[in-house]
């Protein structure tokens, strides 16, 4: 009987910490009050909630499925399951999981609203839809479900429906973390910078210690150029993390921005010092070789990165023209073919890989890249004088002037589409007077 009041003792006094946020000291008596009553399924729910709020979200699945032998039916439990293999990237499971709960719960709410985010995940954005449909008929309003849901619509680039999505999360969740740093990415996307730098700061308001917000709000205020506001958001980030990477490579883009080119070359290699495979520090390090003037450094430098770039759209766009500039075509065709495999609907990655693939010689593969970046952006005349330009360097001048003059349909004040065709007819004739004379030229 003593040993059973002692587990009973601890876990009262589990709760006390936990409420406490002393998380390793309830963990602990969790433990020792389970290692004396291993067939109480409240208590290892407990314990996988304890090692949720410590991040140990393998230990908490273990813990979860531990209560569920003892109570297969405990639709928190198998949430709370769910929302941990989703953290750990089982999204499959996850989904089978929640939907476990509606074979013997079908009007548990959480378990649609879980679907919603592992769906999401997964890009299965049509069973997304349906699992947020079929949340509202249980409860009408739930800011979770529409966080999510604003996930599963921006992740499509459907800008406009997301932010309605995230709009009615805060209006039912003031507090929520996460939606105003997600309302200001795709207001940068839409190119409302300023109403996007006012969600960052609404978001630093209630997490003001974020760095990585800190650096991205930097970011933007660079690219308004609002260089001063840039630099103190990059100083307050090192002087909150000095130990990440990341903080020290934006300030060397800042620094670099500024002309200072010393400073940011300091920057960067204080960023390879915490972290060797540190996701832009090369990419910027070929940047300040290549204004040196350094080439052979830049593209060693450059194919490093490549070698370690995550797919990350941003980074792979600006490697991949860097790439170019050094003169590296095909690695750069192949930096940018990552980008629109992540990106399918972005004419501008499109557009930077057709260029690439005609600078590396790949007229083919230029061509598609091309035509699908003028059916994402029909009037982008830039592309159709690459196309032009393209079928000129491969002596084809009909289709050459066909492009020309689509181009200027366009525009039809381009000065340097209107001097293209005219050079284009001149090597026409000169083509056809060639063939003529039996000169014809390879």
């Amino acid at each position: 009987m003593n040993d059973w009041y002692d587990a009973e003792q601890r876990v009262e006094r589990a709760q006390e910490l936990f409420a406490q946020q002393r998380w390793q000291e309830a963990m602990e008596e969790l433990r020792a009050a389970i290692a004396i009553n291993p067939h109480n399924p409240a208590w290892h729910f407990n314990l996988g909630l304890t090692l949720d709020q410590m991040g140990r979200f393998q230990e908490a699945v273990a813990a979860y499925r531990r209560g569920l032998e003892l109570e297969p039916h405990d639709p928190e439990a198998l949430c709370r399951l769910a929302a941990d293999l989703v953290r750990l990237g089982e999204y499959q499971q996850a989904v089978e999981t929640y939907r476990q709960v509606e074979k013997f719960q079908p009007a548990f709410e959480p378990a649609y609203c879980g679907q919603v985010m592992a769906y999401t995940e997964l890009a299965d954005h049509e069973r997304a839809e349906e699992a947020f449909y079929l949340a509202r008929q249980f409860k009408e309003e739930c800011p979770e479900c529409y966080f999510h849901m604003g996930r599963s619509l921006a992740m499509r680039q459907l800008y406009d429906k997301a932010l309605y999505c995230w709009q009615r999360t805060l209006d039912l969740d003031e507090s929520r973390p996460g939606v105003h740093v997600l309302m200001a990415r795709a207001l940068r996307r839409k190119g409302d910078a300023e109403s996007a730098r006012r969600h960052y700061i609404d978001e630093l308001r209630l997490d003001a210690g974020n760095v990585a917000v800190l650096l991205e709000l930097g970011e933007l205020l660079l690219e308004m150029g609002r260089t001063e506001e840039a630099g103190e958001k990059f100083r307050q980030a090192i002087e909150l993390a000095p130990q990440a990477p990341a903080a020290h490579v934006s300030y060397g883009s800042w620094l670099l921005a500024c002309g200072r080119t010393e400073q940011a070359r300091a920057a960067v290699e204080q960023a390879l010092a915490l972290d060797r495979r540190c996701p832009g520090a090369r990419l910027l390090l070929g940047r300040i070789f290549l204004i040196e003037g350094d080439r052979t450094r830049a593209r060693r430098s450059l194919r490093a990165e490549l070698r370690n770039v995550p797919d990350h759209p941003r980074l792979l766009m600006e490697l991949g023209l860097l790439l170019m500039d050094s003169g590296q075509d095909f690695a750069a065709a192949g930096c940018l073919q990552r980008l629109v495999r992540l990106e399918p609907s972005s004419a501008a990655a499109w557009h930077n890989l057709a260029v690439a693939c005609f600078q590396a010689g790949r007229y083919g593969s230029g061509m598609r890249a091309a035509r699908r970046a003028l059916r994402l952006s029909p009037r982008q005349v830039e592309t159709a004088y690459n196309i032009a330009l393209a079928y000129e360097k491969q002596r084809r001048f009909r289709r050459a002037l066909a492009w020309t003059r689509r181009g200027l349909r366009i525009d039809p004040g381009d000065a340097a589409l209107a001097r293209l065709g005219a050079r284009i007819r001149m090597l026409r004739v000169l083509h056809a007077l060639g063939r003529m004379l039996g000169l014809r030229g390879r």
